[in-house]
């Protein structure tokens, strides 16, 4: 286990008083007029800046107020339903092309296959003869499955790789319905159980960096036998998300603006070149064009994580700003009984800061051999 001294991560109040404003505007689908009246119905509510002595006065012009910032939120500013996550043929379309470039990075020979699910079409990137072990990875939040190439050399030659674009964010998988996917602990595990019997897999390794490590958690949990080793890369579902967390995601998803979305890839990637040149585009383009339709993280309990006694492997930054303070989710890790954790000084992108490091653990975390 790596140590280093860790800078303290902001409260979990820290945001409070900001990011609810921003993160009903996201979901309501508005934008800079809608957030000016959620936050004028919130000074209404806690802070009411009225000071006259009259009691009914008081009562009837906030009342008043409050009338209005209502009404203007079911009127004016009622969104349709949300029918994509895309924001239009053309985001996704973007979305796609830049898809295709990435995808450029697998080695030649890598296969697209298409799963029929009750959710809807799931892509997955396949590579390696079909007679090698499988192994499964979940990506980041918001990467796509493409995002595994930095990780592929210690796995080639060794298994056949499933890599599975998470449905429900902008990649190659597509849900039939923006408004119907997994939304629970047991909903994910199941969708990625029946994912893995279609592609045949009974048993293997299962690797996930963010919200995939999410998704391999609940994955493991639930199906404990298909799962030989796990391997988390600055995964959810160890901390609650932050509140800072929900500020800089729904002021991307809101306001189309350049230099909002360039602060967020900061924030999000950190200050490391090589992630901003391979990745930056790839999300703004997410940020910029796409809703995504999935459930918010519940972190694993004590008692759920003493039960899965598999060999995990654990990277944790002390710079990543989703996860948070890397000593708080280390100890939370330490609840899985047979554990080894690293704790590197890198943003939220671990395997692709530091994939030469990460690649080494990996080869040895399973036993492979260099190629």
């Amino acid at each position: 286990m790596t140590d280093h001294e860790i800078s303290p991560f902001p409260p979990q109040n820290y945001y409070c008083h900001t990011h609810i404003p921003f993160a009903l505007a996201a979901f309501l689908g508005g934008a800079i007029l809608q957030t000016i009246s959620l936050i004028l119905l919130g000074v209404v509510l806690f802070y009411w800046p009225f000071f006259s002595d009259n009691t009914g006065l008081r009562i009837a012009s906030r009342g008043g107020a409050l009338v209005l910032l209502l009404g203007l939120q079911f009127t004016v500013f009622h969104a349709s339903p949300k029918t994509s996550i895309y924001l239009s043929d053309e985001d996704k379309e973007n979305v796609y092309s830049l898809y295709a470039e990435k995808v450029k990075d697998w080695p030649a020979g890598m296969e697209d296959i298409y799963l029929d699910t009750e959710y809807g079409k799931v892509h997955v990137l396949a590579y390696g003869v079909d007679t090698l072990p499988p192994i499964l990875l979940f990506h980041a939040a918001s990467m796509g499955a493409h995002s595994w190439a930095e990780n592929l050399t210690p796995l080639i030659g060794h298994y056949r790789i499933y890599a599975i674009d998470n449905i429900g964010e902008g990649n190659l998988s597509e849900l039939k319905d923006a408004l119907e996917y997994p939304n629970s602990p047991k909903e994910i595990a199941d969708l990625y159980a029946g994912i893995a019997e279609q592609l045949g897999v009974e048993s293997s390794p299962v690797f996930g960096a963010s919200n995939g490590g999410y998704i391999a958690q609940v994955y493991t949990y639930y199906y404990p036998e298909k799962v030989t080793k796990l391997a988390l890369f600055g995964p959810m579902g160890l901390t609650q998300i932050t509140g800072g967390s929900i500020f800089m995601l729904s002021a991307a998803s809101m306001y189309p603006l350049d230099w909002v979305r360039s602060k967020v890839v900061n924030w999000a990637f950190g200050d490391d070149p090589y992630c901003h040149e391979k990745y930056g585009d790839w999300f703004d383009a997410i940020m910029k064009g796409t809703i995504p339709s999935v459930s918010q993280p519940i972190p694993m309990k004590e008692e759920q994580k003493s039960k899965m006694d598999l060999p995990v492997l654990l990277f944790l930054g002390i710079n990543d700003p989703i996860v948070g303070n890397a000593k708080v989710a280390r100890g939370l890790a330490e609840e899985y009984p047979n554990i080894n954790i690293e704790v590197l000084d890198s943003g939220h992108l671990i395997s692709v800061e530091h994939r030469a490091h990460v690649n080494e653990k990996i080869r040895r975390f399973l036993d492979v051999s260099m190629q």
